[in-house]
């Protein structure tokens, strides 16, 4: 008896307990996909999760550091990439919808979209027990809003008895959308506009960080990217996260400053030499809302001179933006001190300007307090000189550091040029005063401006200096029956060029000018100057490489 009654109890644990687990699977009322169809707006999205472990995965979007929505271009057009959970044989389902809703300013829609509009990608080193990771890629050639849900609707089964979602998928506090997956909300056609301006004199060291509503870029061959890219080598843009905030996706990037990219002197020189530092180009790469923005990098503008100007002295006060140190001290604080460097194109390494040229004034100092400058006679800028007449390029870059001496910031490099002619010569070459001995009676005359009569070339390479003899006039030597020559060479003539001078590389040269007299016998009328206009050409050949 007692034996029955245990297995009748028994049986009807086992009837009851069945009952609930039918009840526990029970997939409950018939969602319809026509329920997105109504929306008015845009629906809370549905969080994807992987638990490890026997836990059950939660079908929905993953969105991560490791899971990041992205845009992509290719020949087929634009596309958006989502990480999705799901049933890992989803694609066995053919009850699997696709839904846009799309957002231009206050005007919402639904869109349904065609299965061939979407690709699903099973990410199989992410396949867990009965859930998968999976990439869906939306085309969205075509789609102009300013922001976007993808919406997945799937109710075939669930459990053991289909692939589409589990019914509490999609449902809100209000239990709409079962059977639903809905991602973030993000910005399509906007972003652009919302990225930051750049400041106008940004510098090395400066770290700027901003957030988007806006997913990522991902090349065409699936390598995720930054959608930030500069043609600067000292700026390092990065991702630092993706999340949902208040439903919609955020892409927030952190701009960073590589300061051993900062000595690459050809890259990052000024482009024209009013220009403060050099012109740096932002390229938002997004496919859906590309932008361009052009800015200052470092702030210091090229110093160019004349060779008089060396007689004076040089302050580079008016070589740094206005702007450019306050920007500084606003991010790093004023106690700051600075150190000038140099380089040139032979030797590219920069060098402390004080360990070499010791007469160049505040080459270090505290920052924004004092300004570099050279004094008459710089050795500095007279080196800079001979430098530019070889044919040689020389830089100067700006250092701050904070009082313990870490290197805080870096200004652009820039170019020290001094300017001189290719070729002087005297304006004037003085023989004085005629006396009637050697006019009459013939000879020759030096000039008694000697000293000052000298020729300089400078230019690099080969050269021929050569001087020609401009139109007789009624006060030319000639009418005295008088030429000029220069050292031993042959006289000057009107109608033909004579070399007067040749050699290779910068040099300065005597003219050692002659007047001579063959002998003059008319009547000659008094206070009269007597003179000749030279016309003086320069060729040069530049020095062959050792390539050619």
């Amino acid at each position: 008896m007692r034996k029955q009654l245990f297995t009748y109890q028994l049986y009807l644990l086992l009837f009851f307990t069945c009952g609930l687990i039918y009840f526990s699977f029970d997939p409950g009322p018939t969602a319809h996909a026509a329920d997105i169809t109504t929306a008015t707006d845009f629906a809370p999205w549905t969080e994807g999760k992987r638990e490890d472990g026997n836990t059950r995965n939660i079908y929905g979007y993953m969105v991560d550091n490791n899971n990041v929505i992205s845009e992509t271009k290719t020949d087929n057009g634009l596309s958006l990439n989502f990480q999705v959970m799901a049933h890992k044989e989803w694609t066995k389902s053919g009850k699997t919808k696709y839904y846009l809703l799309l957002k231009n300013g206050s005007t919402f829609k639904v869109q349904q979209l065609s299965t061939s509009q979407v690709t699903r990608t099973r990410v199989k080193d992410k396949t867990f027990d009965r859930t998968a990771l999976w990439t869906v890629t939306v085309n969205m050639t075509g789609i102009s809003a300013d922001q976007v849900q993808l919406v997945c609707y799937d109710n075939d089964g669930w459990g053991a008895w289909g692939y589409g979602f589990w019914p509490t998928n999609g449902v809100a506090d209000d239990g709409t959308y079962p059977y639903t997956l809905i991602s973030p909300v993000i910005d399509w056609n906007r972003p652009a506009s919302d990225l930051p301006k750049l400041g106008p004199q940004t510098y090395a060291g400066q770290t700027i960080t901003f957030t988007l509503n806006a997913p990522d870029l991902r090349n065409s061959d699936g390598t995720l990217t930054d959608a930030l890219r500069f043609d600067n080598p000292v700026f390092i843009p990065n991702l630092t996260s993706q999340q949902v905030v208040n439903n919609v996706l955020q892409s927030s990037y952190k701009i960073t400053t590589d300061l051993n990219q900062a000595e690459q002197i050809q890259q990052l020189l000024p482009q024209t030499d009013t220009a403060f530092g050099h012109q740096t180009t932002l390229n938002y790469q997004l496919p859906s809302s590309p932008t361009t923005q052009t800015f200052q990098y470092g702030g210091l503008k090229n110093l160019t001179l004349t060779s008089t100007e060396l007689a004076q002295t040089i302050s580079t006060k008016t070589n740094l933006a206005p702007d450019f140190i306050s920007q500084v001290t606003t991010e790093l604080g004023s106690d700051l001190t600075y150190r000038w460097f140099y380089a040139t194109s032979e030797k590219p390494d920069f060098k402390e300007l004080s360990s070499k040229y010791s007469d160049s004034q505040n080459s270090s100092g505290t920052f924004g307090q004092a300004w570099l400058t050279f004094p008459k006679d710089s050795k500095f800028l007279k080196f800079a000189a001979t430098q530019n007449q070889l044919g040689h390029q020389v830089y100067l870059l700006l250092k701050i550091y904070d009082q313990s001496g870490n290197l805080k910031a870096l200004t652009n490099p820039i170019l020290v040029q001094v300017t001189t002619p290719a070729l002087q010569v005297p304006d004037t070459i003085n023989f004085g005063t005629i006396g009637t001995t050697k006019l009459y009676g013939g000879g020759q005359l030096a000039s008694q401006s000697s000293a000052t009569d000298q020729l300089t070339v400078n230019t690099a390479g080969s050269w021929q200096v050569a001087a020609t003899l401009g139109t007789e006039s009624t006060n030319s030597i000639r009418k005295l029956n008088g030429w000029l020559s220069f050292g031993a060479g042959q006289p000057l003539r009107a109608d033909q060029a004579v070399t007067v001078a040749s050699g290779t590389g910068p040099k300065t040269l005597p003219l050692n000018a002659k007047l001579n007299l063959k002998g003059y016998h008319h009547a000659l009328p008094t206070n009269r100057n007597f003179n000749e206009t030279i016309t003086w050409n320069l060729t040069t050949q530049p020095t062959p490489s050792a390539t050619e």
